[in-house]
């Protein structure tokens, strides 16, 4: 049991580099190309070795010994699982200067397996391995400049590192190297790419290598690579359909039991997972999936062409901080006849044209109307029992936006809208309780939470991270609360992102190279 635990927390993409390497925060397409392995072992030999003569060779002072018994203890390897154990003798290969100890004591940090979540001491670890030139350890350590977690954000350091680790044999996703294209001049890409710079002097090669900040200092550097942008509409950014397939392949399918490596178009995806599947998890949450359809209403072959249903689901996937669904929206209501036409709709007093218009000047698409005319025409549709409509009245209410804070007034729309059948509606229902300290909160609603996230729900992924954080209805776990903050956060979620900063902030060392702003 404890084993598929630990492979199951591992596996998930840490934007601070542990579990899945291939990834963190930086590169939004949440795309996981290839699964390295979990733990490192540095000499396969010693898997051979008898169990007796394993552990005479660790207490001896042997690291290549005192790691594979870690490795083995942890796992449950020939011995039985005993975490505790395990972590003492990998620590003590670490402190041997073993690599391979080093990374995978990172990992443990990184994720408070049997020791206290600490993601600064991973770094350090993952430092050490990385100025001594091994490749997974360069690669958790570029993305670890990123994501502006752990040190400030340098995104010289990160090419560096991650480079380094590719030539030393790490598979990194064509992707990452895309985005660092985007991101760095020319020049000091091809000054990396040809050795110009390299880690031995490199603290010597400052107008290569800072982003006008300072080296971490003179030990060794670490890495991993996600990147969320939370700017709403980039002029030069296009959303293709390959992305919005890659989201929904990554977000609702299983690709540690199957290949979906073929899935490069609509028709593919729709083999997998059917239309119909896709239309009845619009009821939920999911930023993902209303985007996509939104997308498909917008080119109309797949689905009807309806430019009024596509704003609908992209508005509604702006509500959960997707980073696509106001670009296509920006690219939208560009053409001046789109506007034109809900406009003249608006006068025929169509509700789900209320909704829109309402979100459009809400979200800031369009600036040139009071913002009351908004509100009085979300109102009105609500009036009318429009479901959308009522969900979002009931959060502003709830928040105190625009509307004066009536937490009981939003709670009674949404069992309104649940009993029109609202799957939203009822969620929100259940979060309101979580996030009220003053209430006590029962297994059944962590349950119910818990079922809500593996459907795919993000707000439920918040919560989660929320009853961890702060300990209601589960034992207080800041790693566990990491997790699932990330796992919003990488869908776009702003307000996951900030209670990640702040439990950072909570223990954070005051050293120089660890202060982020």
């Amino acid at each position: 049991m404890f084993k598929r635990l630990i492979i199951e927390f591992l596996i998930f993409v840490n934007f601070f580099y542990a579990q899945d390497t291939t990834q963190s925060l930086a590169f939004k397409n949440n795309r996981t190309i290839e699964r390295n392995p979990i733990f490192i072992r540095p000499d396969l030999s010693y898997q051979l070795v008898q169990q007796f003569r394993l552990i005479q060779q660790a207490n001896s002072g042997d690291p290549l010994a005192q790691h594979e018994l870690g490795l083995r203890l942890l796992l449950g390897d020939g011995f039985p699982a005993d975490t505790s154990s395990g972590i003492y003798w990998i620590k003590k290969a670490a402190m041997q200067n073993l690599n391979a100890a080093k990374y995978n004591y990172g990992i443990i940090l990184l994720n408070g397996i049997g020791v206290e979540w600490n993601p600064f001491e991973a770094f350090e670890f993952f430092r050490d391995a990385a100025y001594q030139d091994f490749a997974p350890a360069q690669y958790i350590f570029g993305i670890m400049h990123i994501e502006n977690l752990i040190v400030p954000r340098n995104f010289k350091a990160a090419f560096y590192w991650i480079y380094r680790s590719y030539k030393n044999g790490y598979k990194v996703d064509e992707k990452i190297f895309q985005f660092f294209n985007q991101k760095l001049p020319t020049s000091y890409i091809d000054s990396v790419k040809n050795s110009q710079i390299h880690f031995s002097n490199i603290q010597k090669s400052s107008s290569y290598y800072s982003d006008d900040e300072t080296l971490p200092n003179s030990r060794k550097e670490i890495n991993n690579l996600s990147f969320i942008n939370f700017d709403l509409v980039e002029s030069d950014f296009i959303v293709s359909e390959s992305d919005l397939i890659d989201d929904i392949v990554n977000k609702f399918l299983d690709r540690d039991t199957n290949n979906y490596d073929g899935i490069t178009n609509i028709d593919a995806l729709l083999k997998i997972i059917s239309l119909e599947k896709l239309q009845e998890l619009t009821n939920y949450d999911i930023p993902e999936i209303l985007t996509f359809l939104g997308y498909l209403h917008l080119r109309g072959n797949i689905l009807e062409k309806d430019i009024n249903k596509a704003l609908e689901y992209l508005l509604r996937a702006t509500r959960y901080d997707s980073p696509k669904a106001p670009i296509l929206i920006y690219e939208t209501i560009k053409d001046k006849s789109v506007i034109n036409s809900l406009k003249s709709q608006l006068q025929n007093k169509n509700n789900s044209v209320k909704f829109i218009w309402y979100g459009l000047i809400r979200f800031g698409f369009i600036t040139d109307i009071f913002i009351k005319d908004a509100y009085d025409l979300l109102s009105d549709a609500a009036k009318d029992g429009y479901i959308n409509a009522i969900n979002e009245l009931a959060l502003n209410y709830y928040i105190g936006n625009y509307f004066q804070k009536d937490r009981d007034k939003a709670i009674q729309l949404w069992k309104i809208a649940e009993k029109k059948g609202s799957k939203e509606a009822g969620l929100r229902i259940i979060l309101s309780t979580i996030f009220d300290e003053e209430k006590n909160i029962s297994k059944d609603i962590v349950d119910s939470i818990f079922n809500f996230q593996k459907i795919g729900s993000i707000l439920s992924q918040v919560a989660l991270g929320f009853c961890y954080e702060k300990g209601r209805g589960v034992d207080y776990n800041r790693s566990n609360a990491i997790r699932f903050y990330t796992k919003a956060a990488q869908r776009g979620s702003r307000f996951a992102y900030e209670r990640i900063r702040k439990i950072y902030d909570s223990i954070r060392p005051n050293k120089k190279e660890f202060q982020v702003e």
